[in-house]
């Protein structure tokens, strides 16, 4: 089954900060690491529905899974995402140390 893959808005947002994050550092860094996050979306188009629940699915009412990802130095981001019809909505992505989120962060209007 193909799915679309839709990124929400405060999963850009995380998205941007985190590009940016890697761009004040490594501006190659950041490349490898949107190429990195990109094939993670290609997965999601043919995949998504094997990939586990996260963590924070235990907090809400709807299903959150996880896709991870990382970069060539073996840091570990993941994307977290939900499936409606034939359609997965990425949620938020996350760096590594960032904390789990909060229910709050979870139920907010996509």
């Amino acid at each position: 089954m193909k799915f679309a893959v839709r990124i929400q808005r405060r999963a850009r947002q995380d998205y941007e900060a985190i590009l940016s994050y890697i761009a004040k550092r490594s501006p190659e860094g950041a490349s490898a690491w949107a190429r990195a996050f990109d094939r993670a979306l290609e997965r999601l188009e043919d995949f998504a529905d094997t990939f586990p629940p996260a963590i924070e699915n235990e907090l809400v009412e709807f299903e959150v899974r996880e896709i991870l990802f990382k970069t060539r130095r073996g840091l570990v981001y993941r994307a977290l995402f939900t499936i409606a019809d034939n359609t997965v909505q990425i949620l938020h992505v996350r760096g590594p140390g960032q904390d789990l989120l909060s229910i709050e962060e979870l139920i907010q209007p996509l």
